[in-house]
């Protein structure tokens, strides 16, 4: 092309050539000729535009149905003429409908499926459009829609509209004609949906029936006879196949009654319309259609319509229309009618076009007909076309040009509702209308050149509509302009980085630092930048595109000419416009480049051997080569985990030392190798190549000779052998220690090998063979008498040390021991139940043989229970015992026959079954610890010496001990054997289970009292490996553990004679601090905290707490109240970035914030030493942390005021630990910017501080509990400050977290005072002055001087009665003191005997009358309390008032309710309620003995009660007569309470010293014996009224009390002066009986 503007210059068009090749020559004057080859490469413009040319082709492109995910659907192709970026076309869906995705490659478009299409869930076609979007920085794009169609495949059988089809059949039904006719439907589609009925059944039945295979119409095909009225059923079956491959069918029953002439079914008159039509907006209850029938019968002319839902929404399976009936006045005049209407709003002619209903009409003698209606939907315009969204682009300055064709979706089916118009919307612009055009068919032009600079995008609002102005719709379409290239471009100076220093070790690659910024208003610029000078050497090079400056050579400061100082001339070209340069200037700087280099490569040093224990052996050292030698090195020495275990380095000096002493023999020729490590500048800088340090170990005779041969100092040699048949055993001895210390050895038996051993074995030397031995028996051995011979032999080597050394001889078993019966145990912890069937363990025989299992066979004895045997099973061969999945938790007792083949012998072994099952709360709530030196096997057995508790039930003893429960609330319930001893897992409950955290801490602290009660050392307790940084498998970064039970594979732990089978708990550990487990979807049990209520919202589960201002997202109370007390909480996870804070308010300037670190002085190597303490000193936040290399403090003052909410952060990550208080009430200084935020960098003890908070032990809040002290702790962690011990905090704790975790302050179960919220009521305090307190004690002083006044007064005028009787009676004010068998448990309500006490119309006397409370007023039901006929001069009143302030101060803690009294095994057991209390069916005007009797109020109490043994039938004991004693022998006696659910029950009663004694002599059978406190009996009455005879016996005698059962007795001791009169406590004789024991009274006299 010519430029018009230069006639000889030719404007170049790409072609096929996008680049041009040719020479330049230089020709100076003298004619000298250079020639250069010249490249010229043309740019391309983005001009042109994507176009979709086949886009018509595309629509309905079928896929089949069902086809896996990522089928290929279609590949799409959009041509673009540009080259280049400009013409890399990508392509992306608008609407993927989570079904389609596509993938742009090689210019062209891939759509694939992403999930399987089923197209008879509506998956039947879909529109796509797709945009084919070209590379340019403002692209330009086109669109195509089309549509896809789902492909039916036959996956679906034909279905019949009813399962079971019944009809009746009269007698003179004429043949040929229809009888029936069955449908069915067909989900598929085309040839699919095809289906073809026939007939199935029993020959007979089917010759008088035949099918039409099209239309499913039975047709009577043989005339019926009369004899066959409501005789004859005929029973088939229906077959429908579709036509589909493969074919698929279903069946349905028909059952057809023959009915007699006169039985017609009834017949369907009328149908109006004949075929109805609806449209598919039609509303609910509209009518349909109306039915006319007639019964046919001339008893009844009733009919009975039934509309029958089919299994397809075409057959109304939805439920789309109801039947209703008509009433009389409607269309139906002598006959029954029915209207079918409209019952839902699932009308959508898109969906169905056509519903089959199927109708049965039934007379009342159930003669039926069925008639089918087809109802057509008709379409109607209810959808309004949908717009897609889109997003053009167009060329600036090109002339009227096709931007897109826009294209709607309109759902409806019906043509004539999808006659779509495009036009502006009127809310377009004048300029839009003016600049574009849009044709009715929504193609949209440009229809004049456009200007970017004038305007860079339109918004242009296109409606559509489908003719129903409803359905107007309206979408912004944005169109950009895309940019020329015609701006040249220019450095921008002031936001661009032009100087930079640069350290000379920055790496090549790296940036410089230099930052170029160029303006240019174009937008497309393909910049390219260059150095043109200035880069001597080519130090840098330049991105040619990005323009960053890059490190190209290594560069080095000492270089004195080029590596100092750069000026580098820079140039950017667009590609189109003139370029711009600039200069950038660099400047090396000298860094610490080079690393440390030990004086030495290698040193040796020696050490002696078992001598030479914590010394210092030797010095290495390093020098920093940037450094002048005479200077500080600043090195840091250091050595690896591995090798600190045994040695120590200098940090400073490079001073090495043994840690302890060295054993030459562990180390490998008695060498050992270190490889210290050097770094400069104080640990931040460069490490040295490690130096290698030989640590020769000087031998010391400190080993005497080992069995080297046989291997494991152990043989066999089997029982009742000739001592002449059997091999000798030949014995190699061997020795350590080397050269001169070592052999040639001796060896003989120890002096203390018994003589009966000696007399067994010989041991002779062999001769030729040096330190070698035979040893061989002398008599025949039984492995009965002795299964294994450790022989001690002493060993001496060539220089005189000598020991003892154990060989192991075990005596080999046959089958020649007698059998007996034996007993075992298995205790199996079943995991949430779900444990499979597996083996639980092995039935045990007594049986001196150990390996005759193969003589042996074993079954489930008779006498087992077919419960137990429907739960286990045993294995006939080997005596395993299987538990069967599901087997309930409880005990079972399963006897098993063991019966001996070789030596025709039986016994039985008898195995009692505990199982126990753990949920997910037992489990995760868990303890762990470590023993040392044992095997789980090990845990199971009795010590053979005495017959003492296993270590497993002294270590659960140990436990209960620590926490003050019994032993059965102590599960141990997993015991995995791992290297060096067996690791356990146990929880502790009462309600709920115990925290892991009580659990860890409290055996740490009670750790040496274990370890000596099991005689093994715990060496771990929290086998958690994270908290250990040397063990854990995450290295030096962040660690979870969590806990995930075995369910399929459980541990099975057994002995000779019990067995454990617990659960098997793998540790599993995540290398982050994220959440474990995903956010639940659903509620669970324990989701939400404290009381909190889970409900879903937005699927997703959410808590509704107590309150919004105490409680947290889940219920974690947010806030607590500490007053000088203290709580345990969980400990921090171990994470190398932590964010720890919290909020508090004081009220004192002095208290423990939180501590969190060991609570016991450090009982191995490695026991972490990490902690963190804060507290307040005199309103200044004190925190002293310590995470593994050295101990920091750090003070930030606060604002004293107690009445301020103050938040303290700590943030520790791997550069730095940062302490700031929020906003702490101070302001910035000159000596301090941010006086409440402090930062500082780790200490550098190490050439790789540790950065994790590794705590071993609970976090404490509020206070500590008992604890060694800080000086204790910081002298045994090596610590570098000592800690001060606070006082506890007393305030508020608002709110605790740790990063994203909100501690729960109600999440303890520790603590020294009960958790509360801040706001909760709190207890007022009065402090009293010592006038106060002189003024108080005066005023009392005379308020007592006038009670007694008052009292005095008060007796001289009152007569005193006296009821003995009534007071030996027990008559208490809470009647549950007793523990007759069924009772003992402590209930919820307790009898209160001022009940008694009541008025005529049923109210309580408490000075006021109040009604009673609901167990009276149950009772009374409003009548009146009947009035008893009580002697003068006897109040029940005054009786009632003074039992009750006696027993005020008696309490019991078994108590039952009164209500539900009841004797197990009594025959008293229902009856014998307290309810005659609340009768009115007492015959209150009989006259009764009030101090000898009950009356009949009362008389179930006496029955309970009563003092009369002899006269109570339900004992099962007779107790002998009492001789009677004698007045002035009688002792002083004891009025025991007796509450005991026990049998073989005794208890002894014992005064000191000299005093009379009396035994309950026989035990308890099934009886309660209660007797009152003040009861005033002498002995033999107090037999009586107790029911168990007294011997006097020896007051000297032990005081003992054996209670054997669940049920403690409680006895309590009295005194009186004489048999009948008032009783009274003599406070020289104190005696008291607890539960299981009775205490010695103590006595001031000889008598008591």
């Amino acid at each position: 092309m010519v430029d018009r503007n230069h006639p000889r210059r030719r404007v170049l068009t790409p072609g096929e050539n996008w680049a041009y090749n040719f020479q330049v020559a230089a020709i100076d004057f003298a004619g000298h000729v250079t020639v250069a080859p010249v490249t010229v490469y043309l740019i391309d413009e983005n001009n042109h535009k994507p176009i979709f040319l086949e886009c018509a082709a595309y629509d309905g492109i079928q896929v089949k149905e069902n086809m896996t995910e990522g089928t290929p659907v279609l590949m799409v192709l959009a041509t673009d003429e540009d080259r280049g970026n400009n013409g890399i076309v990508s392509y992306v869906l608008l609407n993927d409908f989570g079904r389609f995705t596509i993938q742009s490659s090689n210019q062209h478009g891939q759509i694939s499926t992403t999930k399987r299409l089923d197209r008879d869930e509506k998956d039947k076609e879909f529109y796509l459009t797709v945009v084919a979007r070209d590379g340019a920085a403002e692209s330009l794009q086109d669109s195509c829609s089309f549509k896809v169609v789902v492909e039916d495949i036959n996956d679906n059988p034909p279905i019949f509209d009813q399962q079971i089809y019944e009809e009746t059949i009269s007698t003179d039904h004429i043949a040929g004609t229809p009888v029936l006719r069955v449908t069915a439907t067909d989900m598929d589609s085309g040839t699919n949906a095809q289906i073809a009925f026939s007939l199935q059944g029993n020959p007979d039945d089917m010759k008088y029936f035949a099918i039409d295979s099209d239309t499913g119409i039975i047709t009577l095909t043989k005339p019926l006879h009369n004899t066959m009225a409501n005789k004859r059923m005929f029973e088939m079956r229906a077959r429908v196949a579709d036509k589909g491959s493969p074919v698929l069918w279903s069946t349905a029953d028909i059952r057809i009654q023959v009915v007699s002439s006169d039985e017609l079914p009834p017949t369907i008159i009328s149908q109006q319309p004949l075929f109805p039509a609806i449209l598919e907006n039609t509303t609910e209850n509209t009518d349909v259609l109306t039915l006319c029938a007639r019964s046919n019968l001339a008893d009844s002319s009733l009919v009975y319509f039934t509309l029958l839902n089919g299994n397809t929404p075409e057959t109304n399976s939805d439920g789309t229309f109801a039947i209703r009936r008509q009433d009389d006045s409607g269309k139906c005049h002598d006959s029954t009618g029915a209207t079918v209407f409209v019952a839902t709003k699932n009308l959508d002619f898109e969906t169905v076009q056509e519903y089959t209903l199927m109708l049965q009409v039934v007379n009342d003698h159930n003669a039926r007909v069925e008639k089918k209606i087809q109802v057509s939907i008709l379409d109607v315009n209810d959808n309004a076309p949908l717009l897609q969204q889109f997003d053009g682009a167009v060329l600036e300055n090109i002339d009227s040009m096709l931007i897109t064709t826009i294209q709607a979706h309109d759902k409806d089916v019906s043509p004539q509702f999808r006659q779509l118009r495009y036009s502006f919307d009127p809310m377009a612009s004048g300029d839009v209308r003016q600049k574009f055009a849009l044709k009715t068919n929504g193609e949209l032009w440009t229809t004049q050149p456009l200007d970017r600079e004038q305007f860079k995008q339109y918004k242009i609002p296109i409606k559509v509509t489908d003719g129903v102005p409803a359905h107007e719709r309206m979408t912004i379409y944005w169109i950009t302009v895309q940019d020329l290239n015609d701006v040249p471009p220019v450095f921008d100076y002031l936001n661009g980085i032009y100087e930079v220093e640069l350290p000379e070790n920055r790496e090549v690659g790296k940036s410089t630092g230099i930052k170029l910024v160029v303006n240019d208003s174009d937008v497309v610029n393909l910049f390219e930048y260059q150095i043109v000078d200035g880069n001597g050497e080519q130090k840098f090079r330049i991105d040619d595109a990005t323009g960053d400056i890059l490190v190209n050579k290594v560069l080095d400061y000492d270089h004195p000419v080029y590596d100092r100082n750069f000026t580098l001339r820079v140039r950017v070209y667009d590609g189109a416009n003139p370029p711009a340069e600039t200069n950038v200037v660099i400047a090396v700087t000298n860094v610490n480049d080079l690393q440390p280099v030990f004086e030495q490569s290698n040193y040796t040093f020696t050490v002696t051997e078992n001598t030479d224990c914590n010394v210092t052996f030797g010095t290495v050292s390093a020098l920093d080569p940037d450094l002048p030698h005479t200077v500080d090195q600043n090195i840091l020495y250091y050595l690896s985990t591995v090798e600190l275990r045994n040695f120590t380095i200098d940090s400073k000096t490079g001073a090495l030392s043994s840690k302890g002493c060295l054993d030459r023999e562990s180390a490998k020729k008695g060498i050992m190798t270190l490889y210290p490590r050097a770094n400069d500048e104080g640990g931040r800088g460069h490490d040295a190549d490690p130096a290698t340090v030989h640590v020769m170990i000087r031998d010391l005779n400190d080993n005497h000779p080992h069995i080297h041969r046989p291997e494991n100092s152990y043989a066999k040699i089997m029982e009742n052998m000739n001592p002449e048949d059997v091999k000798p055993i030949i014995i190699k001895l061997d020795d350590l220690d080397g050269g001169e210390n070592g052999c040639p050895c001796n060896m003989e038996f120890d002096p203390g090998t018994p003589d009966a051993w000696l007399k067994k074995f010989n041991l002779h030397p062999i001769n030729g063979l040096r330190s070698t031995y035979r040893l061989s028996p002398i008599v025949s051995l039984d492995r009965e008498e002795q299964k294994v011979y450790p022989l001690p032999f002493v060993t001496q080597d060539q220089t005189g040390r000598r020991g003892i050394r154990l060989f192991t001889l075990e005596v080999g078993d046959e089958n020649d021991s007698p059998m007996s019966n034996g007993m075992s145990k298995i205790k199996v912890y079943n995991y949430q139940g779900q444990f499979p069937s597996m083996v639980i363990g092995s039935v045990y025989v007594t049986d001196l043989d150990d390996y005759d299992l193969d003589d042996k066979i074993f079954e489930v004895d008779a006498t087992t229970s077919s419960d137990v045997a429907s739960h286990f099973q045993v294995d006939l061969k080997s005596g395993n015992i299987m538990m069967l999945k599901g087997t309930p938790a409880g005990l079972h007792l399963l006897r098993v026959k063991v019966y001996d083949t070789s030596r025709e012998e039986s016994a039985v072994g008898e195995v009692s079954i505990t199982v126990v099952d753990l949920d997910l709360n037992a489990v995760m709530n868990s303890g762990s610890l470590m023993l040392a030196d044992v095997r789980s096997q090990q845990m199971l057995r009795k010590s053979k010496v005495a017959n003492t508790e296993t270590i497993y039930d002294r270590l659960k003893e140990q436990i209960a001990r620590i926490h003050k429960i019994p032993r059965d609330n102590v599960d141990i319930f997993s015991m995995r054997d791992v290297e060096g001893g067996v690791q356990i897992r146990y929880n502790c409950h009462s309600s709920p289970y115990y925290t892991a955290a009580k659990l860890n801490g409290l055996l740490m602290q009670n750790r040496l009292r274990v370890s000596k009660a099991l005689g093994l050392d715990v060496i771990m307790v929290d086998t958690n490996a994270c908290l250990y940084e040397s063990k854990s498998p995450c290295g030096g970064q962040s660690c979870q553990h969590t806990m995930r039970p075995n369910v399929t594979s459980p541990l099975v732990v057994s002995s000779s004679t019990a067995t454990m089978v617990g659960v098997d708990i793998a540790d599993e550990y995540t290398c982050d601090c994220k959440q474990l487990e995903p956010r639940p979807s659903v509620c669970s049990s324990g989701y939400c905290y404290n009381g909190g209520t889970c409900i879903i919202i937005n699927n997703s589960p959410r808590c509704e707490c107590l309150d919004g201002h105490n409680y947290g997202p889940r219920c974690e109370l947010r806030n607590a109240r500490f007053e000088k007390s203290f709580a345990w909480y969980e400990p921090l996870k171990v994470c190398d970035s932590s964010t720890f804070s919290v909020s508090f308010k004081s009220n004192i300037p002095n208290g423990i914030l939180l501590y969190m670190g060991p609570i016991v002085e450090s009982p191995w190597d490695d026991y972490p030493k990490d902690f963190v303490y804060v507290f307040l000193r005199n309103w200044v936040l004190v925190t002293y942390i310590d995470l593994g290399s050295g101990t920091e403090k750090v003070a930030i003052p606060i604002e004293s005021n107690s009445n301020r909410i103050f938040e303290f952060v700590i943030v520790w990550n791997e550069r730095k630990i940062s302490f700031e208080v929020i906003d702490c009430g101070f302001n910035a200084t000159l000596g301090s910017a941010d006086p409440c935020k402090i930062s500082i960098p780790y200490p550098r003890t190490s050439r790789y501080p540790n950065v994790l908070l590794n705590v071993q032990g609970p976090l404490q809040v509020g206070g500590l509990a008992a604890m060694p002290s800080f000086a204790s702790l910081s002298a045994s962690y090596h610590w570098n400050f000592i800690p001060p011990r606070i006082s506890s905090f007393s305030g508020c704790i608002f709110e605790m977290r740790h990063n994203n975790f909100l501690y729960d302050l109600n999440a303890t179960d520790y603590s020294s005072m009960p958790i509360q919220p801040c706001d909760a009521p709190r207890t007022s305090r009065v402090v009293l002055g010592q006038q106060s307190i002189l003024i108080i004690l005066a005023s009392l002083l005379c308020l007592l001087i006038l009670v007694l006044l008052i009292l005095c007064l008060a007796r001289r005028g009152k007569k005193t009665i006296s009821y003995p009787d009534l007071d030996r009676e027990l008559v208490k004010e809470t009647m549950g003191g007793t523990d007759l068998e069924a009772f003992g448990e402590k209930d919820v309500t307790h009898f209160d005997l001022k009940f008694l006490q009541v008025t005529r119309n049923g109210h309580v006397v408490k000075g006021k009358e109040s009604n009673l409370p609901d167990v009276t007023q149950d009772a009374h039901q409003g009548r009146m309390a009947p009035l008893a006929k009580m002697p003068e001069g006897l109040s029940i009143g005054d009786f009632i008032n003074s039992n009750i302030k006696k027993v005020d101060q008696d309490h019991h803690d078994n108590v039952d309710d009164v209500r539900h009294y009841n004797i197990s095994g009594d025959e008293i057991s229902v009856a014998a309620s307290l309810s005659s209390l609340a009768s009115e069916s007492s015959k209150s005007d009989v006259p009764f003995d009030y101090k000898n009797d009950w009356g009949q109020r009362f008389e179930k109490i006496a029955q309970i009660y009563g003092r009369e043994s002899d006269q109570e039938e339900d004992s099962e004991y007779e107790f002998p007569d009492l001789p009677k004693e004698k007045k002035k022998m009688a002792p002083t006696p004891v009025t025991p309470s007796i509450s005991a659910k026990a049998k073989k029950r005794s208890v002894s009663f014992a005064p000191s010293e000299t005093t009379n004694c009396y035994t309950l002599s026989p035990p308890l059978k099934k009886k309660s014996v209660t007797s009152s406190p003040s009861s005033t009996p002498s002995s033999p009455r107090l037999a009586r009224n107790i029911g168990i005879p007294l011997t006097q016996r020896d007051c000297r005698e032990p005081i003992s009390s054996v209670l054997k059962g669940p049920s403690k007795s409680t006895v309590k001791l009295g005194t009186t002066e004489d048999d009948g009169q008032k009783p009274m406590l003599s406070n020289e004789c104190r005696g008291s009986i607890s539960r299981s024991t009775i205490t010695r009274p103590k006595c001031r006299e000889t008598r008591c």
